[in-house]
């Protein structure tokens, strides 16, 4: 059985994308974000309708492609759509079988305003309560599906969330409640959610919650390319998105493959070596080798230039004789060895010693660029992954931080804060945020998200951002409309469930 559902709060469609793919139809959205607006626009192919605007500036029509081609140009038979939520009375709104809000966190969440429930932002939910209170029995909604932070549970010593449900119910609905984590969901982002489901007073409701959850395992890259291009494994988790992600650092990051971290990169360079050393001899001129680089893991450190050298962590003493190539004599001659597939994981440092060091020019070398000049006072060396030994990140623990490893996510916000905890995501990104402040530590570096890629963690399709770039929102906006996004693959279960069906992911 398929409903209809209007898309209040919409932003840009997380609840309409995913009860669009569980085979339901949206009829109408609301939304005030210009931008966000833009986007949701772009993304389901909506357009204005000369025929279909209202009198007042508040309500017009959106038509997709398919009314255009059927349209009289008399009676317009598209998408209702209003602006403000505010401005709206009881009898404007369409009849729907499904009304679907994420009312705004920001006076709840512990890294907003926190106003509380009644705050000016978070204050809308009782503008909604007020519509389904005001809305006459035969028009009601049959279901409702809510979303908001987790906080909103605890906010106020629960009484926050009591307020929810009792005003729900004083609108006639018997609710059922549970929060749910992104990660367990098809998607490699740890992103923790309320979610209510509400049942008109009177109908039999179905038992939506809980909800299946899926392998939570790190997310695994399968094949390598040009960003857009990558495959990544589905089967992970990553850090929460936020939604302002302009600045330093913006969101976190997806994985590469992960590593032995109790035997470390010699251990795992050892193996590859001992793997492909009997391929490679066997191997003539005439023979493509990538079947054997392909088997080497990434990541660099040094091996000896011999017949059948071994990988070591540090240089062996330098010869001056240093370029006459490989050697007889073992040990003598040292090089880096560096992996095909990550050549970020390399870069020439001059002083490697003196970490403040002053200098008028670059202190590092770009991947791939060569060393600095050699000189009789400067040390030279080469920054290599931190597989062995992790990068210590500052938090409030007893010993003072915490060492994240090659593929973990960082939170970036207050680095040199006394009192933060949780910067750390072993193997997953923490919850997307509105200020851009996640990053995934790869190798050596913190690298950070891409708008597509923040995207893809609340598990909108490519095309769909395509098409948001296209309508020309900016990075900034297209990072901040992720993190406010609904993760598409929740209420694509629970639409499911209200459809009577069960579901895959």
């Amino acid at each position: 059985m398929y409903l209809t559902f209007l898309d209040l709060f919409a932003g840009i469609g997380g609840f309409r994308r995913g009860l669009e793919r569980s085979g339901h139809t949206c009829i109408g959205h609301v939304e005030i974000d210009k931008y966000a607006n833009k986007s949701y626009m772009a993304m389901y192919e909506l357009e204005n309708c000369p025929y279909g605007t209202d009198s007042g500036s508040n309500f017009c029509k959106m038509c997709s492609p398919e009314v255009k081609k059927s349209c009289d140009q008399k009676t317009c038979k598209g998408e209702w759509y209003a602006k403000d939520i505010k401005q709206i009375r009881a009898g404007e709104i369409p009849r729907a079988e499904i009304w679907t809000f994420g009312f705004p966190c920001t006076d709840v969440s512990i890294s907003g305003r926190m106003a509380g429930i009644h705050g000016e932002r978070s204050g809308l939910f009782f503008t909604v309560a007020g519509l389904l209170k005001s809305t006459p029995a035969e028009d009601k909604p049959r279901y409702l599906i809510v979303e908001n932070v987790k906080h909103l549970v605890s906010s106020e010593r629960g009484t926050a969330f009591t307020t929810v449900l009792f005003e729900l119910w004083e609108a006639g609905y018997d609710c059922q409640w549970e929060i749910v984590n992104s990660k367990e969901h098809g998607v490699p982002q740890h992103r923790e959610r309320v979610y209510l489901v509400g049942h008109l007073r009177g109908e039999r409701g179905r038992e939506i919650f809980p909800l299946g959850r899926t392998n939570a395992a790190p997310v695994k890259q399968l094949v390598d390319g040009s960003q857009g291009n990558r495959i990544y494994d589905p089967s992970g988790a990553s850090i929460t998105l936020v939604s302002q992600a302009g600045g330093f650092g913006g969101k976190t990051g997806l994985y590469a493959v992960s590593v032995n971290r109790k035997e470390g990169i010699t251990a795992e360079l050892q193996q590859a070596r001992t793997l492909t050393a009997s391929d490679a001899r066997g191997l003539n001129r005439n023979q493509d080798q990538n079947a054997v680089l392909a088997q080497i893991p990434p990541c660099a450190a040094f091996i000896d230039m011999n017949a059948d050298g071994q990988f070591t962590e540090e240089s062996r003493c330098l010869k001056a004789r240093y370029y006459s190539g490989i050697s007889n004599h073992k040990g003598e001659t040292s090089g880096i060895f560096i992996c095909q597939g990550h050549p970020d994981c390399v870069r020439a440092v001059i002083t490697p010693d003196r970490l403040k060091k002053r200098q008028n020019g670059r202190r590092f070398k770009e991947p791939g660029e060569p060393s600095f000049t050699l000189t009789t006072q400067d040390q030279h060396g080469i920054l290599i992954c931190c597989y062995d030994h992790g990068l210590p990140i500052r938090e409030a623990k007893k010993d003072g931080y915490t060492v994240a490893h090659h593929g973990d996510g960082i939170n970036l916000s207050y680095p040199n804060s006394m009192v933060s905890r949780g910067r750390v995501g072993k193997q997953c990104a923490q919850t997307l945020l509105t200020g851009g402040t996640m990053g995934v530590l790869l190798c050596c570096r913190i690298r950070r998200l891409t708008p597509r890629e923040t995207w893809r963690l609340q598990a909108f399709e490519d095309f769909l951002f395509d098409r948001a770039r296209a309508a020309g929102i900016s990075d900034a906006q297209l990072y901040k409309q992720a993190g406010n996004a609904v993760t598409v693959n929740i209420p694509y279960k629970i639409g499911l469930r209200l459809a009577g069906g069960g579901y895959e992911i």
